[in-house]
């Protein structure tokens, strides 16, 4: 048996395997064609669908402000209390909401524009040629695109209305106005989508992409997503430029507190150096005093200034104190600015304050980029009540030497005063008068220079980032990528045919190759017979030079290596079910092995339901039902085959009611062993074993068995029955027969290379230039 199964190349199961594996899809490759070719179309229209993305970048360079190394203490060189940039903290604030809204509404980017062309659209972006506003929403005013289209310099059409420009209209899409803006668009309808400036900035900030060009630099790389180049380019510069804004806003805060406080002490200084200007002015014209400078002499004179100043100082010295004192005292949460450190001199008190002022600039800017409950916050704040607490205690020395220094210039001003009084006393009066508009007049332009000084301070204050290089956009769009979609669609469009066949092949119930066969029985696959449209029954005699012809040929010739030791004379035919083919196939057997000079008889044993008589169009009046009853002779009922010599045929004859019991009654072995005599082969067509038992009672008269299983027609749990016959040995030398094989299977699947063109009574010619490409279903 394994000798056999190897003369066949039966044992080469893997390689088997393989071929019919790739024949399954080759056999179909006009779908694949056709699949690929639709979804390849799909891929083009989808590409063509898509609006090309550009890919818009700009470089800023981020300050570091810390200063030099020696100028910082041990924390700050091992950066652990440092007070530069953090980079993760600027991608952040660029990465805001406020700043990406602030863009928005700078740029009007809330609605966006696009022309619809037959499948995609194209991006508008200025020189639209009109602005539409929305001054009041409703329902439907952010649910659909609307269309509008210029008409003339006083009205458009919105949405299928005309409505006029330049004034507010109703409609669908809420209170509108709708301005001329650039060159209209005459000939183009135009659709526009609203939104709001938060929705819009989400955006724009999901396709925002930033990161550091390495580690160890502070040079930030940010690329943004956008349907026009233009567009991209103005989101970006004017996104540097908000986000620099926002660093001065910050820097100047301390430093607009303080101008604010010395414009309002200058105004009121003013008004009391009027008033002491006016008082002069009045006691001079009084008194009849033309020249104070000759009463008093210069130094003495200058003595009292001096003092009188030194006291002034002291006086805005403490005031300033007092003011930073309330500060500190006031709670953490009270809306009190810190406060301008005017006349202070003391060095250790003014860094602690800018150390503090610096500080809650850091807290604020941390605070619109991360949550109070932070651990950065945590510890900013930490560090500013370490610092209020130095400065509380710095303030409190302060103080009391100011007021030591109070004290003593105090005393002085009393010597002075005891000089003063020896001046007689319209002197005395006016000097004190003018000693008043001298403090008065020194302070006022003390103030007036502090003020210059802060708003200088104001004006030369820079951000702490540069643009590397200004936005720049690529002509060529990154999205769709091209060559991507195809390969995808490519594959998609293999997939979809691979997976229809690859489901069909696993629901499939039906033998449609070897390894079906091979699966549930060890039984020797004798001979492949492919399938054919020809109606004729002994087609080996009208058509000798057909595939199927040379197939039974070469079935006629693998009889002997079924078992060489035995002379193989009946030869029974059957199978699991009706209708796959033992009739056909043992019929043009039996004319092949007429062919070569032996005398060939066939039985129609299928009493039930007989076919060869049918289909040779021969008497079937009387036959082996009337022998098996004892009516005729078995000579009797011999007919000739007309179409090939050295064959006959014994038809079924009239249907009996009982066929197991006619086939147990012993006439059946007597007529084949008389026939055995007389004819070189016997073939005995059978019943199939699944309905009946006819076939085997009659295994028990045949030399061998040639069961038929026929391509996609034969169920697979069908073939166990096969092997359980075997296991059983209730058949003789059984094997099997590949029947109606698909010729396509027999070229490419099992690896016969039979082909069509080889045998001149195959071929045909197709007319229909469609049937050569999808092929004919075979009847």
């Amino acid at each position: 048996m394994n000798q056999n199964r190897e003369l066949f190349g039966e044992g080469k199961g893997t390689e088997l395997n393989i071929r019919e594996i790739v024949y399954k899809y080759l056999k179909n490759w006009k779908w694949f064609v056709l699949c690929i070719f639709i979804s390849m179309a799909l891929g083009y229209v989808y590409i063509q669908s898509q609006i090309p993305q550009y890919k818009v970048q700009i470089d800023i360079l981020i300050k570091d402000n810390r200063g030099s190394a020696g100028d910082k203490d041990l924390l700050d060189q091992l950066n652990l209390n440092s007070s530069g940039k953090i980079i993760d903290n600027e991608i952040e604030i660029l990465k805001s909401n406020t700043l990406m809204e602030r863009v928005v509404s700078d740029l009007s980017l809330e609605n966006s524009y696009y022309i619809q062309n037959r499948i995609s659209k194209k991006v508008l972006y200025k020189n639209i040629g009109l602005k539409i506003e929305v001054l009041k929403e409703s329902v439907y005013t952010f649910r659909q695109p609307w269309t509008f289209k210029y008409i003339d310099s006083t009205k458009a059409e919105f949405n299928g209305k005309i409505v006029p420009l330049n004034h507010p209209v109703e409609t669908e899409a809420g209170l509108i106005l709708i301005t001329p803006d650039g060159v209209p668009t005459f000939n183009h309808i135009i659709y526009v989508n609203f939104g709001r400036v938060p929705n819009v900035a989400e955006g724009y900030i999901a396709r925002l992409k930033i990161e550091a060009a390495s580690k160890q630099s502070t040079v930030l790389i940010i690329t943004l997503e956008d349907a026009d180049v233009q567009r991209g380019k103005d989101v970006l510069n004017r996104l540097v430029d908000e986000y620099n804004q926002a660093a001065i806003e910050d820097k100047n805060l301390t430093s607009a507190n303080q101008l604010n406080f010395l414009t309002e002490r200058i105004k009121s200084i003013a008004i009391e150096l009027n008033s002491v200007e006016k008082n002069v002015q009045d006691f001079k014209s009084a008194n009849g005093i033309t020249d104070l400078a000759a009463t008093t002499s210069v130094p003495f004179q200058a003595a009292v200034q001096s003092n009188n100043e030194d006291v002034n100082r002291i006086k805005i010295q403490q005031v300033t104190l007092n003011n930073l004192e309330n500060y500190l005292k006031a709670p953490d949460n009270a809306p009190v600015k810190l406060p301008a450190m005017l006349g202070v001199l003391d060095p250790t008190l003014l860094d602690l304050v800018k150390e503090l002022g610096d500080a809650q600039i850091k807290k604020e800017s941390l605070l619109r980029t991360i949550p109070e409950t932070n651990p950065v916050i945590s510890s900013i704040n930490d560090e500013i009540k370490a610092l209020k607490k130095s400065i509380f205690q710095t303030l409190q020395n302060l103080k009391a030497g100011i007021a030591l220094t109070q004290q003593q210039l105090k005393a002085q001003g009393d010597e002075f005063q005891s000089v003063i009084k020896g001046v007689p006393s319209k002197e005395r009066g006016l000097a004190d008068i003018m000693r008043e508009a001298s403090v008065k007049n020194n302070l006022f332009t003390y103030l007036l220079q502090k003020r210059e000084e802060t708003a200088l301070s104001l004006a030369s204050t820079v951000a702490d980032s540069r643009i590397i290089d200004k936005a720049k956009g690529s002509n060529f769009p990154f999205k769709p990528v091209k060559t991507s979609l195809y390969l995808t669609f490519l594959l998609l469009g293999l997939f979809i045919p691979f997976a229809v066949i690859a489901v069909k092949e696993t629901l499939n119930i039906k033998v449609r190759n070897h390894g079906d066969i091979e699966k549930y029985t060890d039984a020797t696959i004798l001979a492949d017979i492919v399938q054919t449209d020809d109606f004729d029954p002994l087609i080996v005699v009208s058509k000798p030079r057909s595939m199927i012809a040379e197939q039974v040929r070469a079935l006629r010739s693998n009889l002997q290596y079924i078992s060489p030791e035995l002379d193989h004379k009946v030869l029974l035919f059957t199978s699991s079910i009706s209708g796959e083919g033992k009739s056909f196939v043992s019929l043009n057997l039996g004319a092949s092995l007429a062919t070569t000079d032996k005398k060939v008889i066939i039985l129609e044993l299928d009493l039930r339901k007989p076919k060869l008589n049918v289909a040779l169009g021969m008497d079937n009046s009387t036959g082996i039902s009337n022998y098996l009853i004892g009516q005729v002779d078995y000579r009797d009922i011999i007919k000739p085959i007309p179409q090939q010599a050295n064959y006959s045929i014994i038809t079924s004859g009239p249907n009996p009611p009982n066929p197991a019991e006619l086939l147990l009654n012993g006439r059946i072995e007597h007529l084949i062993n008389e026939l055995k005599k007389e004819y070189d082969y016997v073939l005995l067509d059978a019943p199939p074993v699944g309905l009946v038992t006819d076939a085997q009672i009659l295994a028990n008269f045949s030399d061998a068995t040639l069961f038929m299983v026929r391509y996609n027609y034969t169920i697979k749990s069908q073939i166990r029955i096969i092997d359980e016959l075997v296991q059983r040995q209730m058949f003789k030398n059984l094997n099997i027969i590949f029947n109606a094989v698909d010729a396509k299977a027999m070229s490419y699947g099992y690896g016969y290379g039979y082909g069509y063109g080889y045998y001149s009574e195959d071929s045909r010619s197709v007319k229909n230039p469609l049937l050569n490409i999808f092929g004919s279903k075979k009847r």
